[in-house]
């Protein structure tokens, strides 16, 4: 999708000089969001006063991209940490976050939930990390964040035992400069009742539901926000209906202007200040772009997964992880130099073919169902994909 420009700015400072002066000098004045390019997963950073609130932790492996972040920014404390739901796209950097530096000083999750024990929740098993507690959030619950702003609580309303999709947390961020509503992953279900109930007002900035799929942010649901702008967290390669074509033609009729976090190189930077948005694109200061010459394709016959390199320079492995979507099974890959048109090969236990590493499964790539394959490189951005031919 070609990225359309809202009062949009590139700056190079971010490119070139990292981001810190960022919130000491503009804090005050702006609010500010960062959204994680990490795939089709949620990870954004809610900047408003000297204040930060990290709302969702994305993917297990792309921690190192949220840690990355918070270094850029010079963020050694978070004022709170929000889990929307209980998906791995959501919670996976929650553990990670809870055995690093970082000061945490509240941990938030929503009350209700579906088939997750609460001694098992993600939030739960964070906070214990930390010898803390889990605030558990009902709707209508306001969290003040410094003396003219806050964060209220809209949904859930009610659980769903369906989807857990509808039983996300749902955010408005208020403030003088502007307004920010974060859907979570609610699918048109929850909108509906947020609808009925009356609590969905007019935004600026919209987070859009469910990574832009199809079944979520409904033509009522948009008449009730009207967001002048709206991003959609989600890779292409990962989930290909997503941003959905009814999606984007929806948020385009009521005139917002409509971003994907894969356009962007690291990270958006959404600033809003007397109620305009405008819009950064960011690059980790120090980081070497992300690889493009780097190709994965899956043999279920031999339950191989083969990484290849397509470009002139030889690369190391070192750090990087592979991903298997269906059996959420994570590999930490070696610290091996991959040349110029080399392959590397991984196999399991059910593999009789020559190969380089084993993954010490049984079975790793399902043979009935769709799989897919994900690289992630030693900063946690995803760099390559593929899945095993079979239909979703």
């Amino acid at each position: 999708m070609k990225k359309r420009l809202f009062s949009i700015v590139f700056s190079l400072c971010f490119l070139f000089t990292g981001c810190q002066a960022v919130i000491s000098e503009s804090a005050d004045a702006s609010v500010q969001l960062l959204c994680l390019n990490i795939g089709k997963a949620d990870c954004m950073l809610l900047l408003y006063g000297g204040n930060a609130y990290l709302i969702d932790t994305g993917y297990e492996q792309t921690w190192p991209a949220l840690e990355a972040a918070l270094s850029q920014f010079g963020i050694a404390r978070l004022n709170g940490v929000f889990l929307t739901h209980c998906h791995e796209d959501h919670q996976g950097g929650l553990m990670p976050l809870a055995k690093s530096a970082i000061a945490v000083d509240a941990w938030y999750a929503a009350r209700i939930f579906y088939d997750q024990k609460e001694s098992k929740h993600p939030a739960k098993l964070a906070a214990v990390e930390r010898g803390q507690e889990v605030t558990w959030l009902d709707a209508g619950a306001v969290i003040p964040v410094g003396s003219d702003a806050s964060l209220t609580v809209l949904g859930p309303l009610s659980v769903n035992t369906d989807n857990e999709n509808n039983n996300s947390l749902v955010l408005r961020f208020d403030s003088p400069q502007g307004s920010i509503l974060l859907a979570g992953d609610m699918k048109e279900e929850e909108e509906y009742e947020l609808l009925d109930a009356g609590v969905l007002t007019p935004c600026d900035l919209l987070k859009v539901g469910h990574h832009g799929d199809s079944k979520a942010t409904s033509k009522d649901f948009l008449e009730a926000v009207r967001p002048k702008a709206a991003i959609i967290l989600t890779s292409t390669a990962e989930e290909p209906d997503t941003p959905a074509n009814s999606t984007v033609r929806q948020l385009d009729k009521i005139g917002c202007q409509v971003y994907v976090s894969q356009e962007f190189h690291d990270a958006a930077l959404f600033t809003l200040s007397g109620g305009e948005v405008s819009i950064e694109d960011v690059a980790w200061q120090g980081v070497p772009a992300r690889m493009e010459n780097v190709r994965l394709s899956i043999d279920t016959a031999q339950d191989t997964v083969t990484i290849s390199n397509t470009g002139i320079e030889a690369f190391s492995l070192s750090d990087f992880t592979i991903y298997s979507t269906k059996g959420n099974d994570l590999l930490a890959l070696p610290d091996v130099t991959l040349p110029s048109g080399g392959q590397y090969v991984i196999g399991s236990g059910e593999t009789t073919a020559s190969t380089n590493l084993t993954w010490r499964k049984k079975r790793v790539w399902h043979d009935g169902k769709f799989d897919m394959a994900i690289l992630y490189d030693a900063f946690g951005r995803p760099i390559a994909c593929a899945d095993n031919g079979i239909a979703e």
